[in-house]
């Protein structure tokens, strides 16, 4: 259940990719409830500081591409747990974008 690509491909569309670098981070995280939510961390832009309206656009350009490039997570995964938790961190962030080091796309 690896959705890199279409992540990717939705950090890339005209309303969100001048707020970011591309790079981001998947993750599957647990609530207190123990429900699985998918999590992105997403590196922005230079200069840039995070805001919700931010994490928010950029979440509907990937759950757009989510729904519109993969039928399995289209039509298994509830709708209501599709909306993908974003979080946003500045560039070169130590714990997830460090610089000059090899990208990872996902965590364990």
């Amino acid at each position: 259940m690896l959705y890199s690509e279409n992540i990717a491909i939705g950090l890339e569309q005209p309303e969100v990719n001048t707020l970011v670098t591309g790079k981001f981070v998947l993750e599957v995280t647990e609530d207190a409830e123990r429900d699985r939510h998918l999590t992105v961390t997403v590196e922005l832009a230079p200069g840039l500081r995070g805001s919700d309206e931010m994490a928010q656009a950029i979440g509907r350009s990937i759950l757009a591409q989510l729904r519109r490039l993969n039928s399995e997570f289209a039509n298994y995964v509830p709708p209501a747990k599709q909306p993908p938790v974003v979080h946003l961190r500045e560039t070169g962030d130590p714990d997830y974008f460090p610089p000059g080091a090899k990208h990872r796309y996902t965590r364990g």
